[in-house]
């Protein structure tokens, strides 16, 4: 009896042992944030959510490291604090901009802030601000501007694809987030419409008086056809 309370004894301080080892593993408690800006030095504008660009991370250290990706805000910010500390080489990636090589390598521990600065496809300007017309369709003028890849990355400016009008009931609003029943599909496009004032109209009226966050976004034939921006305009309607 005596024997097995002894064995009984040492299973329970064993366990209790592997529990203490347990609870000391490191958890994910540092912070990596920042901002995605363009060539100019102002934040770009992106969708939000997982189908827009992310930061991809690589954990240094092993000799064929498993990425994992930070999806990025539609102002252009990142922030995750949940990221072990350790030392990484993070790059941005499937944005509407050129590929770059300027790879970051930064040890991480604690609070670390991690700006990258890109060169976007496309410039995209409102002529004008979009406006409610007397039908209650939605209507913009803008245009876009091609930009020259970086002289140091050997890459050509790719053509210009098409082009659409987003409107919805959010801040959010973009090609992952927009009211397609007045919404027309893209509008076809080629490098010569460059530097032009273009219009583009809703489909229909907007089914209720309302406030509406409209942005143009334009692409390029790249593989990842991402959009590149207007900033976010509100439009006002009241229907009669």
């Amino acid at each position: 009896m005596k024997k097995n309370i002894y064995i009984l004894s040492i299973i329970i301080s064993l366990m209790s042992l592997h529990s203490c080892e347990t609870d000391n593993y490191s958890t994910p408690d540092a912070t990596v944030s920042g901002k995605i800006l363009d060539h100019e030095g102002n934040q770009m504008e992106l969708e939000q959510g997982s189908t827009s660009m992310v930061i991809r991370m690589l954990e240094e250290g092993f000799a064929t490291p498993t990425p994992f990706d930070l999806n990025v805000m539609q102002n252009g910010t990142y922030i995750n604090n949940k990221i072990f500390a350790a030392k990484y080489k993070m790059i941005p990636v499937f944005g509407p901009f050129y590929n770059t090589s300027d790879t970051m390598k930064v040890d991480i521990k604690g609070s670390v802030t991690v700006n990258f600065k890109v060169t976007p496809y496309l410039k995209v300007e409102w002529i004008t601000p979009p406006y409610a017309t007397a039908d209650g369709k939605i209507e913009a003028k803008f245009k876009f501007t091609r930009i020259q890849p970086p002289a140091e990355s050997n890459q050509t400016m790719p053509n210009i694809l098409d082009y659409q009008l987003f409107i919805g009931l959010t801040q959010y609003v973009g090609n992952n987030n927009f009211d397609n029943l007045v919404v027309n599909p893209v509008v076809s496009a080629t490098n010569s419409m460059e530097g032009k004032t273009l219009t583009i109209t809703a489909k229909t009226a907007m089914r209720f008086s309302h406030d509406y966050y409209v942005r143009i976004g334009v692409r390029v034939n790249d593989a990842n056809k991402k959009y590149n921006y207007t900033d976010i305009k509100v439009v006002s309607v009241k229907l009669p």
